[in-house]
């Protein structure tokens, strides 16, 4: 360095002395030669310098309460310039740190750096990662949404086993006996202020002891080659920290930044999971029962953290020789290889697992629900006020409520279960006909009492006695025709189908209500009217499969809207209650359209758009 820049250099360093601090921190002894396995501590600090950058900007429009956590994180995500990739970075960042934490434990251990005088920085070392693991379950809770709402009640419900303390540390770590806004405050407090603290104060420790007894080289390496930290060490260091961060970033922008999961609810039904460097744990515990699962949340990560601890006086050999020292590194190899295992089960048991993919599934419908909702605003009594109003995750929660427990319609209800019919394409040509044709059949009347009650339109039962009233079977033509008259009744309650009206043979639509009319009412009711004779187990056809029919089935199936008044009896004859002594006006509509758009495929909002566009 020589002219301007040289005298300028020259007159800081006459007053700061960086020049000294600067050798001093430079020109440390790398005994047998940079290597690549060393480079693990500093990505580390890079990562970390990355988080507490991008931690501090996201703290500049993060509103720390239960009612507006969840909407600063969708304004940073969605509105803020920029805001989705800072906190895509910090999302991402913190499971490098997780990773690269691993990796830095076990190339310590293999080299035998915690050997003697080393002992003190092994420990810190430890101390890094339990902090490290602080920062990881103190901050998913921050987002408050469902995912880390629900994976922190996982992880403090573990915190509640333990023997003695249990409820005590349980309360501390909630701000209480329930979760809500002091929870949040109390994880936030932690996250931004005890644990950087902590981790400065570990970290620096940890550099100096580090820089007072140099590197540990491998066994066999040649002490007499020293290289110094720069520039062959700093290059390695710093090629592999812009490659931790590189990846960091490319993931970030894969992602568009970090997910974010619906509002916490409370009162949901959600598929809780803790984040992947937890899952290991979770499966464990799938196999522990009773008795046993103490042993899993306390006794197993006990062990391995008294195991680290005491591992550089188990381990006195006077070599750093890994083929010496393999009896007191096992349990670390077979730890390593068990977290892998069971990290590899867990992630397998979810994939093949039908109940919890379909609980993701809605878990994620809500979710993007909820964020697309929120573009527009949410209201300053919280998300969950937001989500209340909307009308197809309102539909979907009365449905569950009060209807999945016989029903199915999509991915709500159980078919294993189901003690009605199906109601996927209820209302429509296919679902007519398929009743017709067979309607014993298990997604129809097969699992209710109503089986055999009605025979099949196309060909004789073949149980049928000689004193039996005759029957003709129908011919498919007259199947198909009843099918598209029936079905044509509730064109006009969902958008599109009023153009398919205009398509529909109006010479079928006749001959399909003259045979509803004239053979269809020995049994059914058809406008109210029909044959008295009959004991009352079939529906009224007229206005059959739209909104209105079975708005009034919700409300009080035994009235002449879809059935006799008073032959129906739910206990003796298994027809469905009525529910208009538990749901409200408002809430037997929205249910009675939300079944009748779902029926079909489609979602109250499309049909919304429909209508706003008609």
């Amino acid at each position: 360095m020589s002219g301007p820049l040289s005298r300028v250099d020259a007159w800081l360093d006459e007053r700061l002395g960086h020049r000294a601090i600067l050798k001093h921190a430079l020109d440390e002894p790398v005994i047998g030669g940079a290597r690549w396995s060393y480079v693990f501590g500093s990505a580390l600090t890079a990562v970390f310098l990355i988080q507490v950058a991008t931690g501090l900007l996201l703290m500049s429009a993060y509103a720390p309460s239960a009612t507006t956590a969840w909407a600063s994180v969708h304004y940073v995500t969605y509105r803020l310039a920029a805001g989705w990739i800072i906190r895509g970075l910090h999302h991402f960042g913190s499971q490098a740190m997780v990773v690269l934490l691993g990796a830095h434990l076990f190339q310590v251990a293999v080299f035998g750096a915690y050997k003697k005088p080393r002992e003190m920085n092994w420990f810190l070392g430890l101390a890094l990662m339990a902090v490290t693991l602080g920062f990881s379950l103190t901050g998913y809770l921050l987002p408050w949404d469902q995912k880390g709402y629900w994976a922190t009640r996982v992880a403090t419900n573990i915190a509640g086993t333990s023997p003695v303390i249990g409820a005590w540390l349980q309360q501390l770590m909630q701000g209480g006996p329930e979760y809500g806004n002091l929870t949040l405050t109390r994880f936030y407090s932690l996250h931004v202020g005890l644990l950087p603290l902590t981790l400065f104060a570990l970290l620096g420790a940890h550099v100096a002891l580090f820089r007072k007894h140099g590197v540990t080289p491998p066994h066999g390496a040649d002490r007499a080659k020293i290289d110094r930290f720069f520039p062959r060490q700093l290059g390695m260091d710093l090629a592999a920290a812009m490659a931790v961060l590189g990846v960091v970033f490319l993931l970030a922008l894969r992602e568009h930044g970090a997910p974010l999961d619906a509002p916490a609810d409370p009162a949901s039904d959600y598929p809780a999971r803790p984040e992947w460097y937890f899952l290991p744990l979770f499966q464990l515990l799938k196999y522990l029962h009773g008795p046993m699962e103490i042993a899993g949340t306390m006794g197993v990560p006990a062990v391995a953290a008294g195991y680290l601890v005491l591992l550089p006086w188990l381990d006195r050999a006077p070599t750093t020789a890994l083929r010496t020292r393999t009896t007191y590194l096992a349990p670390l190899f077979a730890g390593f290889a068990g977290v892998a295992v069971l990290l590899g089960l867990a992630i397998h048991d979810d994939a093949s697992d039908p109940l919890f993919q379909r609980a993701r599934r809605v878990a994620d419908a809500r979710a993007s629900t909820a964020n697309a909702m929120a573009m527009s605003g949410v209201p300053a009594e919280g998300p969950l006020t937001m989500l209340a109003h909307d009308p197809e995750l309102r539909g979907r929660a009365i449905f569950e409520r009060s209807c999945a427990q016989c029903h199915v319609l999509g991915d709500v209800g159980d078919r294993k279960k189901a003690a009605a019919p199906v109601l996927d394409g209820w209302g429509t040509e296919a679902w007519v006909a398929s009743m017709m044709d067979d309607p014993d059949a298990d997604d129809r009347f097969g699992h209710t009492p109503l089986k055999g009650t009605m025979p099949s339109m196309l060909r004789p039962a073949p149980d049928r006695k000689p004193d039996d009233p005759p029957f003709k079977p129908m011919a498919d033509a007259e199947v198909r025709a009843v099918a598209v008259f029936l079905a044509s009744q509730s064109d006009g309650d969902t958008p599109g189908h009023a153009v398919s009206a205009l398509a529909r043979d109006p010479d079928e639509l006749k001959k399909g209500e003259a045979i509803v009319t004239n053979r269809c009412t020995s049994c059914h009711l058809w406008k109210g009217e029909g044959d008295d004779s009959s004991q009352g187990d079939a529906p009224e056809l007229s206005g059959w499969g739209t909104v209105a029919w079975a708005r009034a089935q919700i409300t009080n199936p035994a009235t002449k809207a879809t059935y006799r008044e008073g032959a129906l009896d739910p206990k003796t004859k298994g027809h469905m209650p009525r529910f208009d002594e538990d749901l409200s006006a408002d809430d037997i509509e929205l249910l009675a359209r939300w079944v009748h758009v779902h029926a079909r495929g489609g979602t109250l909002r499309a049909r919304e758009t429909g209508e706003r566009t008609r």
